[in-house]
């Protein structure tokens, strides 16, 4: 049997789910209790990236002693499952989600007047209901050795997880309608996705991980990395020692008075690692038009301009005026994606209606036809889910446009420039009350938009970013792509249901109030935004059109940059960076970007792509000496720092 169609077999479907399963306590553990690093947040997560070195390690041995080792196959099956599962646990949906729809009851009181404006309108089958004495059972721990009453969340869980699985089928219909327009036509660069292919090379290729392990290059790049952390965790238990904190060692720097703070994190290896794998002019681009964005913010904040904060936006990017400007950006970057997908698309929407048309869709992990009738199903699902929660009609409409703008948006920038981290610079929720305005809404509208923050994760794309490598994944697998979709599903039910459960087990045993998390999903966090929306319920305001034109703005900029490339040939500056510029994570990826793009820039120039194949091993040895310093640092704190531990790793 070929090594392609032995990929999806039952002990690496086994094996993923155990994978998900062991992230979510280990990652919720870390992150709530040992207020130590973040090991999930990651579009390639961190947690994911060690144990695929764990078992890369494991194949080393199983070959040595000729026992049946884990194809390549087999190892992006497992990928490919925790992608999407390592999206459930902490700030990726439960820590979010139970944060939010247990504090409505919790730190209700007469001064905040949420039994007024909240409870009325508050649907019992998405919040659970119960006495001031069941609250203080979870929030601070009093009386843990009743149990967890799981009666009072299943009917609320159980709701909340169809729609987390209508927006996980919708968001991969609308990859499976976009791969071939992304891999095949426009030839996206996935580097996540290249730097996994580089590490699960055959054992006989030149580069594959045996042989990198044999690399000098790879070694040194581990020991970069590795001894910065060696210091580092030495600083802990000798404080003494000087310079000790590296990781996450931030400086910031502002080129004028009132503009952006410039983040510098020479250290951040990680993301230079996916750095070297991206185009060198989108590594150019994004940080190009960050500084654009921070002169541009410097030259408002000089002359005065700014938006008023009538609309007090919410997870969102600072200053409001460049904020919506990136959203507009982005908008336009989706549509004329869309546009010129076109022919793509129609013959997507020939096969959705002819199946025996000659357009091929065997590729794909799902047919054209189950992804245009079911993702319209699922939409539709969506749809009556959120206008039953309490949105009005259009509310919804406009909610679910801007959301999976965002999506889309957001797997697009991380396939074409491989960065680690995105954070949209304006929220759905942001988005449909800045446009609609607050008069017209009813107290069950806002109800409803408040409890979208669950589910806050939409701003950095949610699922549609690892589905899209999901779907590369399956090109790389070769056969058994149309089962891949079923074990991913599977896997992400079971993170699902772990994360809740072990995220409620933590918090009936320790108290929730107890917990760290950043933000902090059980305490400051759903606080700041109920009152924050409370503030918009008394004083409503009509459609902020200020920011509705910064949008256009942005959206005009980017017109015009996209007229430039694609129209003169010697015009090379790449407009996504005009996108990212607005996003709060950029401060995080540009000074290793402009590292990044240097030293590629030096390497092609002197050697061409022979030189820069050769220049891999470094920069993937500097991640795997990066990951493993997180790891072992997560792991000193679970046993020497607990509930005291060390953040080595933010973004």
């Amino acid at each position: 049997m070929s090594d392609q169609r032995k990929g999806l077999t039952l002990r690496a479907v086994g094996l993923g789910l155990l994978i998900v399963v062991l992230i979510d306590v280990w990652a919720t553990y870390v992150e709530l209790y040992s207020r130590a690093s973040r090991l999930t947040m990651d579009h390639f997560p961190i947690a994911l990236f060690a144990v695929l070195l764990v078992l890369l390690s494991l194949n080393s041995v199983l070959r040595k002693f000729r026992l049946s080792e884990l194809s390549r196959s087999e190892l992006l099956v497992i990928l490919a499952i925790g992608f999407v599962g390592a999206k459930m646990p902490v700030d990726g949906v439960a820590g979010y989600l139970l944060g939010t729809i247990s504090s409505f009851y919790y730190f209700a009181t007469p001064e905040n007047q949420w039994s007024e404006f909240y409870h009325p309108y508050l649907p019992a089958w998405l919040v659970p209901q119960g006495a001031d004495a069941i609250w203080r059972h979870f929030f601070e721990g009093v009386g843990a050795e009743r149990g967890i009453p799981w009666m009072m969340w299943a009917l609320p869980l159980l709701w909340w997880a169809t729609f987390i699985g209508a927006t996980f089928w919708v968001s991969t219909c609308i990859i499976v309608v976009l791969r071939k327009q992304w891999v095949e036509h426009e030839r996206l660069a996935f580097p996540l996705a290249a730097v996994a292919s580089r590490m699960l090379a055959d054992p006989g290729e030149e580069g594959g991980f045996p042989s990198l392990m044999r690399n000098l290059l790879f070694w040194v790049g581990i020991g970069i990395s590795s001894i910065l952390f060696f210091w580092q965790i030495l600083s802990w238990f000798y404080p003494g020692l000087p310079l000790g904190d590296f990781f996450p060692w931030i400086s910031q720097f502002q080129f004028w008075r009132g503009s952006r703070s410039v983040v510098i994190n020479p250290f951040q290896f990680f993301t230079l690692g996916f750095a070297y794998f991206a185009p060198v002019e989108v590594l150019f681009s994004v940080w190009f038009f960050y500084l654009v964005n921070v002169g541009e913010g410097a030259i408002f904040s000089r002359i005065g301009y700014g938006l008023t904060e009538a609309g007090n936006d919410q997870y969102c990017s600072t200053p409001p005026s460049l904020a919506w400007q990136g959203l507009g950006a982005m908008g336009f970057m989706v549509l004329w994606g869309i546009w010129i997908a076109r022919r793509h698309l129609k013959d997507v929407f020939r096969k959705a209606v002819d199946p025996g048309c000659e357009v091929d869709d065997s590729g794909e992990i799902i047919s054209y036809r189950t992804a245009v009738w079911g993702g319209l199903l699922g939409l539709a699902y969506m749809f009556a889910w959120l206008h039953q929660s309490g949105m009005e009609y259009r509310t919804t409409l406009l909610f679910l446009t801007g959301s999976f703008i965002i999506y889309i948006g957001m797997a697009r920038i991380v396939a074409e420039s491989g960065v680690p981290y995105t954070w949209g610079s304006v929220s759905a929720q942001s988005f449909v009350m800045n446009a609609l305005g607050t008069t017209g809404m009813s107290g069950y509208g806002m109800a409803s938009l408040l409890l979208s923050y669950s589910l806050i994760d939409y701003v950095r794309g949610f699922l549609m970013p690892p589905m899209a490598h999901v779907a590369r994944f399956g090109d790389m697998m070769g056969g058994g792509r149309r089962r891949l979709l079923l074990a991913v599903g599977v896997g992400a039910g079971v993170s699902l249901v772990a994360s809740f459960i072990y995220t409620l087990g933590l918090a009936y045993s320790n108290g929730a109030y107890n917990t760290y998390g950043w933000p902090p999903f059980f305490g400051g966090d759903p606080k700041g935004v109920f009152s924050n929306t409370l503030s918009k319920v008394r004083n409503p305001f009509p459609t902020d059109w200020a920011r509705i034109l910064n949008a256009g703005a942005g959206a005009v900029a980017m017109g015009a940059l996209t007229f430039l490339r694609s129209r003169l040939l010697w015009w090379r500056i790449h407009p996504i960076g005009f996108v990212t510029s607005s996003m709060i994570n950029t401060n995080f990826l540009a000074v290793p970007f402009f590292i990044g793009w240097g030293v590629k820039s030096i390497i092609l120039r002197m050697g061409g792509a022979r030189l820069y194949r050769r220049g891999m091993p470094l920069f993937i040895g500097l991640m795997v000496g990066y990951v493993a310093g997180v790891c072992l640092c997560s792991v000193l704190d679970m046993l020497y720092f607990p509930a005291q531990g060390h953040v080595v790793h933010t973004w």
